[in-house]
């Protein structure tokens, strides 16, 4: 959906409001977790590490890690209620603690970073498009690594790795839907923007390093699934889509995607009788509104 371009012929640094990164954590490999922080962490204002991890050893090393760093605020949850609880953690605080409106919110995952001086530009870059078009809400990197575009466009979704918004328009949109657990909680948070009248917009010019610690598995170039996740993917899809889909037509189109995907998972990878079974559990829960933690 590629509605509006602008190409960033000068990314001039100016006065850019404070920057404070969310991450979000659940048993990550302390090692490349820090390697990713250290990427960007002295450019920011301050880094929320939140902790969903349920192993006491690797919560007390990210814990003592953390110390090493003077702006690393980390704070370990007591139960693991889902990324969306855990983010939405971090704002309550921020809200709380009324930090300013136009302080900036930058969301990575655990196995994510931007470098130093591209955070920089993604700042600069959500700042000036929001300066020419005020429908603009947020903005994020990109992950393909051999994107072609330059500049911005508007997107109708983007993931929350590598996104960033200021906590003024964060606060009008409202938090992060927690019951969908994990799985399509940025997608539907981009979706209920829209519906308020809001844009997102992908920074073709930012690349985020995703999934530092490990590769996706694929099949013929397609992503294979966790067989579990299968489940919220297929549930908080449906749900999302009921809450927050722009239009029939647009939720035509993921249906679609969700219909080839499962013929995928099913027909060409492993465990056919497990992914099975997710799937249709997935899907009658998200017709019966199902939210949660998969029991």
């Amino acid at each position: 959906m590629k509605q509006y371009k602008q190409l960033h012929k000068d990314d001039t640094y100016m006065t850019c409001p404070s920057i404070y990164v969310i991450v979000v954590t659940f048993n990550p490999r302390v090692k490349d977790l820090f390697n990713n922080l250290s990427r960007f962490c002295a450019s920011v204002n301050k880094v929320f590490l939140v902790d969903n991890s349920d192993d006491s050893l690797i919560c007390e090393q990210i814990k003592s890690k953390a110390k090493n760093y003077s702006n690393i605020f980390y704070r370990r949850l007591e139960s693991n209620n889902g990324i969306g609880s855990a983010q939405n953690e971090a704002v309550r605080y921020l809200i709380d603690n009324k930090y300013g409106d136009d302080d900036l919110l930058l969301f990575f995952d655990q196995d994510s970073y931007i470098e130093k001086k591209q955070l920089l530009n993604l700042a600069n870059h959500l700042i000036l498009e929001k300066k020419k078009n005020k429908k603009v809400i947020m903005i994020g990197a990109t992950t393909n690594s051999s994107d072609s575009e330059v500049g911005t466009t508007i997107a109708s979704h983007i993931i929350s790795s590598g996104s960033i918004v200021s906590l003024g328009d964060f606060k009008k949109v409202g938090y992060f839907d927690e019951e969908l657990f994990i799985d399509f909680i940025d997608f539907a948070w981009c979706w209920k923007a829209q519906t308020l009248g809001y844009q997102v917009m992908m920074d073709h010019d930012v690349f985020l390093h995703h999934q530092t610690t490990g590769q996706l598995r694929t099949i013929l170039g397609k992503g294979i699934d966790n067989p579990d996740r299968l489940y919220y993917v297929y549930r908080n899809l449906i749900i999302s889509l009921k809450r927050y889909s722009p239009s029939f037509s647009f939720s035509f189109g993921w249906y679609r995607h969700l219909f080839m995907k499962a013929v995928f998972q099913i027909v060409v990878a492993e465990s056919k009788k497990k992914r099975t079974v997710m799937i249709v559990k997935g899907i009658w829960h998200g017709m019966n509104d199902v939210t949660g933690k998969y029991k």
